[in-house]
């Protein structure tokens, strides 16, 4: 892939080590770097990921580096032998590893590690994901001391571990497909070598991970020097359904279904702090938007706030756009006094709010259920005072960082109109993939948080690739070389094709599920409308990602269009303001040509109608349909 095609996609000349694809029969998965990825029985996936990680004080993955790699592979089996060294200032890991995989459903991955000083990590060991996918299905536990007990995958998202003190799993991945996972470690401190699981989703993930050790134990632990240590994952596979041929099954079209009286979300777009330093062509590409809601974050601490405001105010001027203030209340002040600087700070700029959240600055950490709060006023006093003294607004809670926090949080639904968080996809990986899988966990975290707060107005955003912020460290992660890193200030696929394609998807997967506003990037700034790949402003150049938010703010109250039967790896989202003309995009999520099938002939970027397209790598194009779409 040549400079110009890899800027174009990515935003970023960071070179993708392509994965190797190992087989033993129906049995397969991915290698790239150690690590194992999407393995599979047939085409049913068992096992989303494993890895052998090294994390540091501030849970940081220790990069790592394998070399001596060797692999037989035949039909029916595959060996993997490789060396792989984590370096950290205190001293280095050395591991040997071994992968054996059959065609009997049967795989084993060891790792033998030793380090040559004693090394502080709050994990070292293996990590397992599994899909998603598997929520509320039958798990069977068994633990260390050999005790077994019947539990499931949770349903709802789960804001403590489902399951602790594991050796074993045993689940079926899909109808007819059993699944045992045996885990074993050496641990220092930890004689038993116990395993748990959490529930990744809460992170936008869409997977459940078992891990290494347990964060109940005290951590960071100490690796003694010299001593070796061995972990291993043994997988077992049965299956009673017959292979099914690719042959076998039917060509899907992709037919056009109303969604009822469903309608597109009203769209937002983050407003953070400095909008008073934005570019003239930040403002503009602002104004020009469209979106239904600006969500505006006052920080009561920050000198620039008044500023900021009257800026807002000022590019406000002749639209109907409506203002959602998100306000971060200083420890120091009361809920009261809060509010009120807030509100007359609004009035000093001259800027009307049509929303308001209020919050305490210390929410801005996450903490674990079980954990010692901060020591402030219940939530529920900070959304009386913005009652008091926004007496117009809406007023909403939630939390200012991710999903998470809220499950963690769960304040009363006393004196809301709404409730609201964003997501960020690097949290725990920031390859391609992983990041694209993100989108299907969204289903899950907005089915939880209907379950749990049923009668509010629902608000997510404003979200994009980068991290606004790190609420488990000291901050979002610089990324000055525009890498693929994890909890980063900036993400270069924001800039690049990949960005646009991420925002027809996540969009696509929200729109079903009757959000009161959808927010998603920043007006100004890394996630704003101008490129900046590789961390250089490449003038009034607006971002794909940009130009999807535009389309997407048109259809904001057009009637829901439902696209069904697309192909996996492509996401697409459609609507009609008249009944008869339907428009719409459609993306294309993977690294790979996809093809599409339409049973109707569709114009795609204006040109000819067709019923067969060909979308390119993260490709995403407009489409229109010129037909009567009925209810069903």
């Amino acid at each position: 892939m040549n400079e110009q095609v890899a800027l174009a996609l990515f935003g970023t000349l960071q070179a993708v080590t392509p994965a190797r694809r190992l087989s033993a029969g129906r049995l397969s998965c991915e290698f790239c770097e150690g690590q194992l990825r999407n393995v599979r029985w047939g085409d049913i996936e068992i096992v989303r990921g494993i890895s052998y990680l090294l994390r540091d004080q501030d849970w940081g993955t220790i990069p790592a580096s394998i070399d001596g790699l060797a692999v037989n592979e035949s039909e029916m089996s595959f060996d993997v032998r490789f060396n792989l060294r984590m370096m950290t200032p205190e001293g280095s890991l050395v591991g040997v590893a071994h992968l054996q995989g059959r065609s009997d459903g049967q795989m084993v991955y060891e790792v033998r590690a030793t380090t040559d000083a004693a090394i502080q990590t709050n994990r070292c060991g293996f990590v397992v994901l599994h899909p998603a996918a598997a929520a509320g299905r039958s798990l069977c536990v068994e633990h260390t001391d050999g005790r077994k007990s019947d539990s499931r995958f949770p349903r709802e998202i789960s804001p403590s571990q489902p399951v602790f003190d594991i050796r074993a799993l045993a689940y079926s991945p899909s109808d007819g497909v059993d699944l045992q996972l045996r885990l074993e470690a050496e641990l220092p401190g930890d004689p038993a070598g116990k395993f748990e699981m959490e529930d990744q989703r809460n992170w936008s993930d869409a997977s459940f991970k078992t891990y290494v050790a347990s964060l109940l134990d005290p951590w960071p632990y100490v690796l003694p020097a010299g001593k070796e240590l061995v972990q291993r994952v043994s997988l077992s596979v049965r299956s009673s359904t017959t292979p099914e041929s690719k042959r076998d099954r039917p060509q899907g079209t992709v037919t056009l279904e109303a969604a009822g009286i469903q309608c597109m979300p009203p769209i937002g777009v983050g407003v953070p702090p400095g909008f008073s330093r934005a570019c003239p062509e930040e403002v503009s590409a602002l104004r020009d938007l469209g979106a239904g809601w600006w969500i505006v974050e006052a920080n009561l601490r920050d000198f620039s706030l008044p500023a900021d405001l009257a800026a807002v105010s000022a590019c406000r001027s002749g639209l109907a756009v409506r203002v959602q203030l998100d306000v971060i209340a200083s420890g120091t002040s009361s809920t009261q006094e809060a509010a009120f600087m807030a509100a007359d700070l609004c009035w000093r700029a001259g800027l009307a709010v049509d929303a308001v959240r209020l919050l305490p600055e210390s929410y801005l950490k996450s903490f674990q259920p079980s954990d010692q709060w901060p020591d402030v006023p219940p939530l529920e006093d900070y959304a009386s005072a913005a009652r008091c003294h926004f007496p117009q607004a809406l007023i909403g809670g939630g939390m200012y960082t991710s999903f998470t926090e809220l499950n963690r949080k769960r304040q009363s639904n006393q004196g809301l109109d709404f409730i609201g968080h964003l997501t960020c996809p690097t949290v725990h990986a920031a390859d391609d993939q992983s990041v694209m899988q993100t989108i299907e966990s969204l289903s899950h975290i907005v089915h939880t948080v209907r379950s749990v707060w049923p009668s509010l107005g629902y608000r997510i955003g404003p979200t994009s690739i980068a991290a606004r912020r790190n609420p488990y460290g000291n901050g979002a992660t610089p990324n000055p070389g525009c890498m693929r890193i994890p909890l980063a200030s900036v993400d270069p696929r924001h800039c690049a094709q990949f960005g646009a394609a991420w925002t027809v998807a996540y969009a696509a997967a929200v729109a079903p599920l009757e959000l009161e506003v959808l927010a998603m990037h920043d007006s100004h700034g890394s996630s704003g409308p101008l490129s900046r790949c590789q961390g250089i402003t490449l003038g009034p150049v607006i971002v794909p990602a940009w130009g999807v938010l535009m389309r997407l703010a048109k259809a904001a109250g057009a009637q829901l269009i439902l696209l069904e039967n697309l192909p996996r790896g492509v996401a697409g989202v459609a609507w009609t303001h008249d009944g008869t003309l339907v428009q719409g995009l459609v993306a294309n999520l993977e690294a790979h040509p996809t093809k599409i099938r339409w049973a109707t002939p569709v114009y795609i970027d204006d040109s000819v109608p067709m019923t067969d397209i060909t979308l390119a790598e993260f490709q995403v194009c407009d489409f229109i349909v010129a037909r009567e779409v009925g209810d069903h």
